[in-house]
């Protein structure tokens, strides 16, 4: 059965009207959403919040529109969600389909919009290419004030198996900043979609809360826990609790016995792609120089490139962005 979803899209007008803004950019490793997306994933199958978290930096990267399909391959689906090949093309299919029949609305009692999540789907060579409208790339690229979203790396999200893991999950890194997070019972059944036969408290932390925070605390940067909150002898809700894990120690000359000087020989396209890329991302703004143009701190960026020693720092960032190595 396909459920509408009624969301906050109230500042869709004035998110294009910011489009010509200074925009923030991510590394494809990293899925970008806006929070409004995430609200609908409470009626979603994990096959289909899956394909979204896939479509992210996609749609991101190449500057989608509604007449752009998004390929995303059965090896690469079963790669990246760590299933059997031979069952992701199927998976892939049936959660394509389902979004095409979903749709969620905006507006108010004056006006409002009917709209799908998918536009079509083609399923052609073991590959599906799905177009999205206008409303759903919006929340796929446009990250600002009046856009909040919550940001996380691919790798680990869909490391993610059980049901509702990836929504406390999303929850959790939408709280990290404050450390802490507290949901009623009705919030909670109410954002995650849960049936009614978990209202019984035992059931509700066996069956959804425990397995979920016990896989998100094994396979993910984070320990998230939780407490109950009462009112005299009754659980109204909980109090869930966010904990970054400590980051390995890393060898800051990036050297080690098997590589003498880290220095990657690019060919002319990797330092003109690479260059574009690095020059975006927010992390490396510090590098340009008083009101210096994207373009000038790109060619300043290809030039050091080129550079044994002024390479090494950008090492990790073309990794994120999927440079290898001949």
């Amino acid at each position: 059965m396909c459920k509408n979803n009624s969301i906050c899209y109230k500042k869709l007008h004035c998110a294009k009207c910011s489009i010509m803004e200074s925009k923030k950019t991510y590394p494809v490793s990293w899925v970008v959403m806006q929070n409004t997306i995430q609200e609908c994933f409470k009626s979603m199958s994990i096959d289909e919040k899956r394909l979204l978290i896939l479509a992210s930096p996609i749609a991101r990267t190449m500057d989608a529109t509604e007449k752009d399909a998004i390929t995303i391959t059965s090896e690469e689906f079963a790669k990246e969600c760590g299933i059997k090949t031979n069952s992701a093309y199927s998976q892939m299919e049936e959660a394509s389909k389902s979004l095409l029949r979903r749709y969620f609305s905006y507006g108010d009692n004056k006006k409002k919009t009917y709209c799908n999540w998918v536009i079509r789907a083609i399923y052609e060579n073991g590959a599906i290419s799905i177009c999205f409208p206008d409303e759903v790339l919006l929340m796929l690229k446009e990250f600002d004030k009046l856009n909040p979203y919550t940001k996380y790396k691919k790798e680990v999200v869909l490391r993610l198996k059980k049901d509702y893991s990836l929504d406390f999950y999303h929850l959790a890194k939408k709280h990290q900043t404050m450390g802490s997070f507290q949901i009623s019972l009705d919030e909670l059944f109410e954002q995650l979609g849960l049936p009614e036969s978990y209202r019984r408290i035992g059931n509700l932390k066996d069956r959804v809360i425990k397995p979920s925070l016990d896989e998100i605390t094994s396979n993910t940067d984070i320990d998230l826990n939780y407490e109950n909150i009462k009112r005299g002898r009754s659980v109204i809700g909980f109090k869930f609790t966010v904990k970054e894990k400590p980051k390995p120690k890393t060898i800051e000359t990036g050297r080690d016995e098997k590589t003498v000087d880290m220095f990657f020989k690019m060919s002319d396209a990797q330092i003109n792609m690479f260059g574009n890329q690095l020059a975006q991302l927010p992390e490396l703004s510090y590098l340009a120089v008083g009101n210096e143009s994207y373009g000038a701190l790109a060619s300043r960026i290809k030039d050091m490139l080129k550079d044994s020693d002024k390479q090494k720092q950008f090492i990790p960032y073309l990794k994120d962005l999927g440079f290898k190595a001949n």
